[in-house]
């Protein structure tokens, strides 16, 4: 009795059985943490950094989202990191072009990523773990027989960090009642089969100690601090003061003058007879702001390098004529924006392309992932490196053209248009020259070759003199073009096949083999 069908079908039930196939993430505002901004002072900061030290991380996550919410700079600067990633069009290339199981695996794949509802989501998503310590998302799967696979993405949803926490000594995930949707109380360790983590900053610290925004975090802190000093300094010292001139026999008229003065906070205005005079004067506050001001401007650009590795996409500053700052600092740009390229295309490989791969049974290798390709300026240079190859006669081999679709950022294949035929070299255009007939001029066939000779080896000499002399003695005593050509080429070797042909049929023109050889 055959129970093949038996065995493969508890086999089946056993793999959806582990696989997971209901959204376990609950997305509920309610469960947010309360908003720290209005009770925030460094010592509430420190604390918080303090418990997450210690693996709780729900306060200092708290204050992480409300900076992020509060302050426009550090939004315009992180989504600018952000879209220089997912504003390209991420390409799915085949591993091996020539190895079908490659090309099919890459094919599968594609159409699995235009089936997602929000991909570029998803990337936005796991992009959050090059600021916060880590980023997670959680994917489900579903059978897709309809689509001639075994398993299809179903959901995919963002972790929120709130759910996080480290006192184990390992990140464990809190657990929502699908009943309820609020946090049941239950912890366990993310499942690598449901959840996606992505970490792509270069810190080496725990993930507890909050990552890369905690040093944004201070900086904003110091923001908000200059901002109520200054304000406070404006209100004090911003606002003119008046003072009153008065008769000091008047005494009824100071009196009236101190009144109001002590009543009022602001300007405004008093009720004098007229010999009494007042005057508003106003504090020198331009140095004193100014200071606040670019304190002010100091924060923010700690912040654009913390985040973009330079200020001038930023912040607008002179940097002089010929300086080369503006490069170098697009260049670290460049840098940071092709990390954070290569982490989330590695992420996304091992982590979402290839337990897809496997669960279907696709043989092929997990296909490469690019978002864009290089910068305007380095794909110039790539394209006057790949002209000179082609002048040069190198021809790019089909193993390369992968490596190229990465760097420009389209899928290139190699042109199938047959190429119309080469033009006639030096050698056959002076052979077919050679070949032509003689002109005859005169009845006396001897007397008409020497005066011709004489008269094109006097015009080549002409034509060719100084360091050209050589050319002339070359195709004089050259017996035919075929000769004069190999020794003009091996003479002037930065001359082109073209240009001696021109030479050599010049001379064929002015009779100097009809005549001389013939």
């Amino acid at each position: 009795m055959d129970n093949t069908p038996t065995l493969l079908g508890r086999l089946q039930e056993l793999i959806i059985s582990y696989l997971p196939t209901r959204t376990q993430t609950i997305i509920d505002h309610r469960n947010e943490p309360d908003s720290t901004l209005a009770g925030l002072t460094a010592e509430r900061v420190h604390s918080a950094i303090r418990l997450a030290e210690q693996g709780d991380t729900r306060e200092l996550f708290a204050i992480y989202r409300d900076v992020l919410i509060a302050d426009t700079h550090i939004q315009s600067v992180i989504e600018t990191r952000f879209l220089a990633v997912i504003g390209d069009e991420p390409l799915i290339t085949p591993k091996d072009p020539k190895n079908p199981d490659d090309v099919a695996a890459a094919e599968a794949l594609k159409a699995a990523v235009d089936r997602l509802p929000d991909f570029l989501g998803v990337c936005s998503d796991l992009l959050w773990g090059t600021i916060w310590p880590l980023a997670m998302i959680e994917r489900t799967y579903r059978p897709a027989p309809e689509l001639d696979l075994k398993f299809d993405w179903a959901e995919i949803t963002p972790v929120p960090d709130h759910l996080f926490r480290w006192t184990e000594g390992h990140l464990q995930i809190e657990l929502i009642d699908p009943e309820t949707r609020r946090p049941c109380g239950k912890w366990e360790r993310p499942d690598p089969a449901r959840f996606i983590t992505h970490r792509g900053h270069l810190m080496r610290t725990p993930d507890c100690w909050g990552g890369p925004m905690r040093a944004l975090t201070w900086w904003f802190f110091l923001k908000v601090m200059d901002r109520e000093w200054w304000v406070r300094f404006l209100d004090k010292y911003g606002t003119p003061f008046m003072v009153g001139k008065f008769d000091k026999q008047d005494e009824k008229s100071r009196q009236i003058l101190e009144r109001a003065f002590k009543l009022s906070t602001k300007v405004g205005g008093v009720v004098v007879n007229r010999e009494t005079q007042i005057e508003l004067l106003k504090a020198s506050t331009g140095d004193s702001s100014e200071a606040y001001a670019k304190f002010f401007q100091t924060c923010d650009d700690a912040i654009s390098r913390r985040v973009l590795g330079q200020t001038l996409s930023s912040t607008a500053s002179p940097t002089g004529l010929g300086n080369g700052a503006s490069d170098l600092q697009g260049q670290v740009r460049g840098d940071i924006c092709g990390y954070d390229k290569k982490m989330l295309a590695q992420t996304i490989r091992n982590q979402l392309f290839k337990p897809w791969l496997r669960l279907n049974h696709f043989k092929g290798a997990v296909p490469n992932l690019t978002f864009g390709g290089e910068e305007q300026e380095e794909n110039s240079t790539t394209a006057t490196v790949l002209s000179g190859l082609k002048t040069a006669g190198i021809r790019v081999a089909d193993k390369s053209l992968p490596v190229l679709s990465q760097r420009i950022g389209l899928e290139l294949e190699r042109d199938v248009t047959p190429e119309s035929p080469p033009e006639p070299g030096a050698a056959e255009k002076l052979s077919k020259l050679l070949s032509a007939p003689r002109p005859r001029t005169s009845r006396y066939p001897v007397a008409a070759s020497e005066q011709i000779s004489r008269e094109a080896a006097a015009a080549i000499t002409q034509a060719y003199r100084g360091s050209l002399a050589p050319v002339a003695q070359i195709i004089l005593d050259a017996s035919s073009p075929e000769e004069a050509g190999a020794k003009l080429l091996s003479a002037y070797a930065q001359w082109s096949p073209e240009k001696v042909a021109e030479i050599v049929e010049t001379a064929i023109t002015a009779g100097a083999w009809n005549a001389i050889h013939g």
